[in-house]
C-alpha cells in the first residue's frame, strides 16, 4: 500500500512527470537542463519516500509500475493545473495596467508634463500614476515601480539613483534685477525667504556649504509642497531654495533663475527609482524605466548647459 509522506520532494515529482511522460531520461533530462544521473537520483528518493517501485526496466527501457502509472496520472493532471494557471497569471500581469507610484511635487512639476511622449510612444501601455508620499510595500500592493523621494529610506536591493539634484536659491526675473549684483548676505537679510518643509535642503545649509554668515536673515515662509513654493517665487513674493530638478521647465522658459550663479548649489541624492529586479520581465516596465533614465539624462544635459549660459550671461551683464 501506498503510504504518502506530509514531505513528498515537490522536484523529484516534477522529474518523475517528466520521465513518465517522456519515456526515457535522456529526454527528460534535455526537457528539464538537468543531467540524467540527477535524475535518476530524485526518482530514487521519491522512491523511498513512498516505500514503492515506480519503474521497472524492460529491455532497456523504462516503464511505470501500477503504483507508477496511479502517480503519473495524478502527478500529471497536478502539473497540468499549475501550468495552466501560471500562464493565466502570467497573461493578467502583462495585460493589467502599468501601475507607477511618484512623489508628489516629482509627480505635477516633472513626470506629467513629460508623461504624453511616453503615452504617445507606446499606446498599447495602459499606464495609472499614484502621486503619494507614502512608502510601497511591493510584496503587498500592485505598484511596478516606485520614484521616492529622500535619502534614509531606501531598500539598496532594489533601488537606483534616478536624480543627483542640485538645489539653489531661485527667484522670478523682476527680483533677479533687483537683486543679483548685491551682496548675498545682505540681499538675504532683506528678501523674503522660501522653502518647502519636505525639502532636504535648508536654507541654513545652503548658506553654511557657501560660507555665508548671515545672523539676522529674513523671515522663510514654508509651504507644505515644492510646487507651492516653486509658484510663489514666480509670483515674486520672494526667493525660494529649490531643486533644480523640479524647477527645469521654470528655468528653460525664463519664469525662474538663479538669483546667485557665482555662488555654488548644494548637491543632493533626492530622487530614486524602486524597480524589484522581477518586475522588469513585464515589458511595460521595462519600457518605462528605459524612458525615464533617458528623460532623466536629456534634462540633465540640457540645464547644465543652460546653467553655464546664465552663469556667462550674468559676468557679462
Amino acid at each position: 500500500m501506498m503510504h504518502l509522506s506530509s514531505r513528498l520532494p515537490l522536484k523529484a515529482i516534477v522529474y518523475f512527470e517528466a520521465v513518465a511522460r517522456l519515456r526515457t531520461l535522456t529526454r527528460a533530462s534535455e526537457e528539464l537542463s538537468v543531467s540524467s544521473s540527477a535524475i535518476s537520483q530524485q526518482i530514487k528518493l521519491l522512491e523511498n519516500s513512498l516505500g514503492i517501485a515506480l519503474f521497472r526496466r524492460v529491455k532497456r527501457n523504462l516503464v511505470l509500475t501500477e503504483d507508477g502509472e496511479r502517480l503519473f496520472k495524478a502527478t500529471s493532471e497536478a502539473l497540468s493545473i499549475i501550468r495552466r494557471t501560471e500562464r493565466q497569471i502570467s497573461r493578467r500581469m502583462q495585460q493589467r495596467p502599468l501601475m507607477v507610484r511618484v512623489a508628489p511635487s516629482f509627480g505635477t512639476l516633472w513626470l506629467t508634463k513629460r508623461l504624453p511622449d511616453f503615452i504617445r510612444a507606446n499606446p498599447d501601455i495602459d499606464i495609472r500614476v499614484d502621486a503619494t508620499s507614502e512608502l510601497t510595500d511591493f510584496d503587498k500592493e500592485q505598484v511596478d515601480i516606485e520614484i521616492r523621494y529622500g535619502r534614509e529610506t531606501i531598500d539598496r536591493q532594489s533601488s537606483q539613483l534616478l536624480v543627483e539634484d542640485t538645489v539653489l536659491p531661485l527667484c522670478n526675473q523682476e527680483i533677479y534685477s533687483h537683486f543679483a549684483y548685491r551682496d548675498p548676505a545682505e540681499v538675504l537679510q532683506s528678501i523674503s525667504l522660501i522653502q518647502s518643509v519636505k525639502s532636504d535642503v535648508s536654507w541654513e545649509r545652503w548658506m553654511v556649504e557657501n560660507g555665508l554668515n548671515v545672523d539676522n536673515a529674513a523671515r522663510i515662509q514654508q509651504f507644505d509642497r515644492s510646487a507651492m513654493a516653486i509658484f510663489m517665487a514666480q509670483e515674486g513674493l520672494g526667493v525660494t531654495l529649490e531643486s533644480t530638478t523640479l524647477t527645469h521647465d521654470a528655468i528653460v522658459d525664463g519664469s525662474l533663475r538663479p538669483l546667485f550663479p557665482m555662488l555654488k548649489p548644494v548637491r543632493n541624492a533626492s530622487y530614486w527609482m524602486i524597480c524589484p529586479s522581477h518586475h522588469l520581465s513585464r515589458r511595460p516596465v521595462h519600457e518605462f524605466r528605459a524612458w525615464l533614465l533617458e528623460e532623466v539624462a536629456r534634462d540633465k544635459a540640457a540645464l547644465t548647459e543652460l546653467q553655464d549660459q546664465m552663469f556667462r550671461i550674468h559676468t557679462l551683464e
